[in-house]
């Protein structure tokens, strides 16, 4: 199903691929013309391909060439070395590990199809591919984990990146929120405007959030005119304090459509991970931010509930 043919205001969590299964279909041996690729399957640049020519240094530094902005990673958390042809994964005495398909490895020769994992959010898949290979490799990454319309991630890496999150966040005893945030009235927008009119305005609220949210953060669109944001390392008044951001600019904006304006609100219900008592998951969160958001609803929309 290609995205033009989704219906419209629908997401795209049914699409006949996945991000573990692309790989499979490439060839195991490396030709001559075949290129080292390292595609993000887990983390804030989901989806982006990274071609590996020569030695490449993997981290949050500035003086890394794949450059991952994730609390969980070091600042030089891997490198990879091309030696006689082989490509070798080196852990640079980073915080969290590196793991290759599941083991923690210090040093290890690359194959095609192998899975690392560089801190609990982020995950590469080492492929050999040639130009065409590498291309769709990109566009199916990027479907696979982006919604076509509003161009934030999608409902299935929300739920991986939320579990991953949890984790962490348990084991370091950190804070983490999440944000449940829906469009108020938008059914109204759909029976006054249009499906078309709709859709653009769930793009312009995915753009808004794409513009407010932080690196680290994770925006998503959960379902429907419905919208979530994880939010690592901040606390619940943080997190009130981000939704607020958005529901203002939301608020502000006016969507053009055929020589008129669109102005739209919408409600945010926000729980951090130490709402959730003994059950610490992500269902929980999920749980109680929806919980809250329902509450926003009730007491009149356009507004934002944390505790």
């Amino acid at each position: 199903m290609s995205p033009s043919s989704l219906p419209v205001n629908q997401t795209c969590d049914d699409l006949a691929f996945t991000r573990d299964t692309l790989d499979l279909s490439l060839p195991p041996a490396v030709a001559p013309r075949d290129r080292a690729t390292l595609v993000v399957i887990a983390g804030p640049e989901a989806g982006k391909v990274h071609r590996i020519e020569g030695d490449v240094l993997i981290g949050r530094g500035l003086q890394c060439e794949i450059q991952i902005d994730d609390a969980g990673v070091s600042r030089v958390h891997a490198r990879i070395v091309s030696q006689g042809g082989f490509y070798v994964l080196h852990d640079m005495a980073a915080r969290n590990g590196v793991f290759l398909n599941g083991e923690r490895v210090r040093s290890q020769i690359l194959r095609h199809g192998d899975r690392m994992q560089l801190g609990p959010g982020v995950s590469l898949r080492f492929a050999m591919a040639d130009e065409l290979e590498e291309t769709l490799m990109r566009t199916l990454y990027r479907s696979s984990v982006r919604d076509p319309l509003t161009g934030v991630f999608n409902r299935g890496h929300f739920e991986e990146r939320l579990a991953a999150e949890v984790a962490y966040a348990v084991r370091h005893h950190s804070e983490l929120a999440l944000a449940m945030l829906d469009i108020d009235h938008f059914k109204r927008v759909n029976d006054s405007y249009g499906h078309p009119a709709g859709d653009k305005v769930l793009q312009d609220v995915g753009s808004l959030l794409a513009r407010v949210v932080r690196a680290e953060d994770v925006a998503c669109r959960f379902g429907g005119e419905e919208f979530a944001v994880i939010a690592r390392g901040i606390d619940l008044q943080g997190a009130c304090a981000m939704a607020e951001r958005i529901r203002l600019g939301v608020a502000a904006a006016r969507i053009p459509w055929e020589q008129q304006d669109i102005s739209i609100t919408l409600s945010a219900g926000v729980a951090s991970l130490s709402d959730c008592g003994d059950q610490r998951t992500g269902a929980r969160l999920v749980e109680v931010a929806d919980r809250r958001l329902y509450a926003a609803k009730e007491a009149g929309r356009n507004r934002v509930v944390g505790p």
